[in-house]
């Protein structure tokens, strides 16, 4: 039977338990402090790049990997007997893929696939890949699979500040000065590989979450409740506990994961971040919501 290893750029934001669990491999995607270029999840940390932001009032910035980087994994783990099966962030948002692609054309069992989503987004897109190769499936139908599965991923965030999309340039200071003066916080959601704001919450960021969650989830038909992932920054655990309740009582999801995001997603989203990042079960587009 073909070895096949399951593979995701550190964007993907899963755990190192969930990735034990699954078998996942994580790609460390560069992230730079000012001059000092680091590896996400290796030497920096999302805790390190808010400390730079307080010390500089800058903003960290990411860059995507050499194709060389993924050249010299890829011939590692093909050296090793396996096919690949690579997940990137959302062409959409960045080159990455196509570096991937570019990379991957000496490799004829390297499968490159664009998630179309961000953050957990692609995590439980790798999760549905590992649960397909333990089921004995090839790299390549693997990748056919999970490729056919990205309009099914439902991911969502609320931001608690506007302030990291300030800086980053995503937003207009006047924006950000408006959601703050009238305590304003987004729903940012990811449709068709792009992000677009939706809903405009206000109030506590307590309060905010249960509305959120029971928007997304209460009296929603045509979900996969196998699982839901909570993809968070620093969200205080009462709040989460909070968050889970709802959840519970809004969907029977069989299993419910809580993980913390990345440099990635943390430096443009800030602290108290959280989003929901679960499927649909495909057969939305055959009958009526």
């Amino acid at each position: 039977m073909e070895r096949v290893k399951i593979v995701a750029d550190s964007t993907c934001d899963l755990s190192p338990e969930v990735l034990e669990q699954y078998q996942i491999e994580v790609i460390p995607l560069p992230v730079n402090l000012g001059d000092k270029p680091c590896l996400d999840g290796v030497d920096v940390h999302p805790a390190d790049l808010f400390e730079y932001v307080r010390e500089t009032g800058k903003l960290p910035t990411t860059s995507a990997p050499t194709p060389a980087y993924y050249e010299e994994l890829y011939q590692k783990w093909t050296e090793e007997g396996y096919s690949v099966v690579h997940f990137s962030i959302s062409l959409a948002f960045t080159v990455t893929h196509n570096i991937a692609k570019m990379a991957a054309q000496s490799f004829p069992n390297v499968y490159p696939v664009d998630s179309r989503n961000i953050s957990a987004g692609m995590g439980i897109l790798a999760i549905q890949a590992a649960r397909l190769r333990d089921q004995g499936l090839s790299a390549q139908e693997i990748a056919d699979r999970v490729r056919a599965m990205t309009d099914r991923v439902q991911t969502s965030f609320i931001l608690d500040t506007l302030q990291y999309m300030y800086k980053g340039g995503r937003c207009t200071g006047v924006a950000a000065l408006g959601a703050n003066l009238l305590n304003l916080k987004p729903c940012i959601e990811v449709k068709d590989g792009a992000m677009e704001v939706g809903k405009k919450y206000r109030g506590k960021l307590e309060s905010v979450l249960e509305q959120y969650t029971e928007a997304r989830l209460k009296g929603k038909s045509h979900l996969d409740l196998d699982q839901i992932l909570i993809a968070h920054c620093y969200v205080d655990q009462k709040i989460l506990d909070r968050v889970i309740q709802k959840i519970k009582e809004c969907q029977p999801f069989r299993e419910i994961l809580v993980l913390d995001t990345g440099c990635s997603v943390s430096v443009h989203c800030g602290p108290n971040t959280l989003g929901l990042i679960y499927m649909t079960d495909g057969t939305e587009s055959k009958t009526s919501a």
